[in-house]
């Protein structure tokens, strides 16, 4: 991408991951539904914020009112950043937490930031940006997408080995779920009890959108493959929204 972050509206301002080369906008196509396509909403351009190397993910956080970015920056050891930015666009600090490497997906609770780097996953304190643990284990690969449940468990991605990772409250990080079903797992969203996975799949094909019972580990597929799949968010109670990083289309999934 070029070095511009995209702020579009509240929503696909948290969604959407920032690796796509082409800058123009394209409408939503919407999924699993009979819906009018001449009625699909588009993004709304708002602002840009220039300077931000290679943006891969962001999170909003409502209570300070600030958009956390992950930087891959030119994919060199220890280039990687975390920037805030406010929500009209202005760029408050590029090294809120620095020296990453590759980081990719992001989430944050009351009190802390967590991002994934590589075969890390990194806990930071979200008020000062202080790295406070990085959690790893052997056989990962290419940590990918982070998202934490109600209960605060965190769950990561690893796309190159179709496995998912949990740190729980007692800050311990194992593997949750290991199944070539998951086809190479990115993108996660969690909610009521689900596990929503946007997959990258394979060349050229590409993946699907899978739910996974937490309680249950199973995993059932709910989409046809649409893409090698990325950033996975909700739109309203009924929708999600889902990016495709290879053909650059935002998906409108309904449930």
């Amino acid at each position: 991408m070029k070095h511009i972050f995209y702020t579009l509206f509240a929503a696909l301002c948290i969604v959407t991951s920032c690796k796509n080369n082409k800058s123009t906008e394209k409408p939503l196509t919407e999924g699993n539904s009979t819906t009018d396509h001449s009625k699909t909403p588009t993004a709304t351009f708002i602002t840009e914020t220039l300077g931000l190397t290679h943006c891969e993910s962001a999170v909003y956080d409502a209570k300070n009112n600030i958009i956390y970015a992950s930087l891959i920056g030119n994919s060199e050891d220890g280039d990687g950043s975390i920037a805030t930015v406010d929500t009209d666009g202005k760029l408050i600090n590029l090294n809120f937490i620095d020296a990453l490497n590759d980081p990719k997906g992001i989430a944050i609770t009351k009190n802390r930031l967590y991002v994934s780097d590589v075969t890390e996953l990194v806990e930071a304190d979200l008020v000062t940006g202080k790295i406070i643990k990085k959690h790893t284990l052997d056989g990962i690969q290419f940590l990918n997408d982070v998202a934490i449940d109600n209960a605060g468990n965190v769950f990561v991605s690893d796309t190159h080995t179709s496995k998912i990772y949990k740190l729980n409250e007692e800050g311990e990080f194992n593997l949750w779920l290991a199944d070539v079903a998951l086809d190479n797992p990115n993108g996660l969203l969690i909610q009521n009890g689900i596990i929503y996975v946007a997959s990258w799949g394979s060349q050229p094909d590409g993946g699907r959108v899978s739910s996974i019972d937490m309680e249950t580990k199973s995993i059932d597929s709910i989409s046809t493959i649409i893409g090698n799949l990325d950033g996975i968010r909700p739109y309203d109670k009924n929708r999600m929204i889902i990016s495709d990083w290879n053909s650059g289309n935002i998906h409108l999934y309904r449930l």
